[in-house]
């Protein structure tokens, strides 16, 4: 299993619960898929990013049919309307 981590920075004021179920749709979307969860910051901390996603599928090869798949693609075109800062971690669990 792979886990695919993301923490995004954005824009004053972004739409993070629109955000959020776009970003958890795409279980709907792309079969390789097996978790997919949008987690929005509670503001403890300063240094903190808006939000993480955590996702998760079965080897490199689904990773990558995640990372180019159209409606994946489509999301993060939408996403840079509102993203000021974005880190990835990709593991094996």
């Amino acid at each position: 299993m792979i886990r695919h981590i993301v923490l995004c920075k954005t824009k004053p004021y972004s739409p993070l619960l629109e955000i959020k179920q776009k970003i958890e749709n795409l279980k709907n979307e792309i079969d390789v898929i097996k978790h997919i969860e949008v987690g929005i910051d509670i503001k403890f901390d300063k240094a903190s990013s808006d939000f993480a996603i955590i996702t998760e599928v079965e080897s490199l090869e689904d990773l990558k049919t995640y990372a180019t798949h159209p409606k994946h693609l489509e999301v993060i075109e939408y996403l840079k309307n509102y993203l000021t800062e974005r880190r990835v971690v990709d593991y094996k669990t």
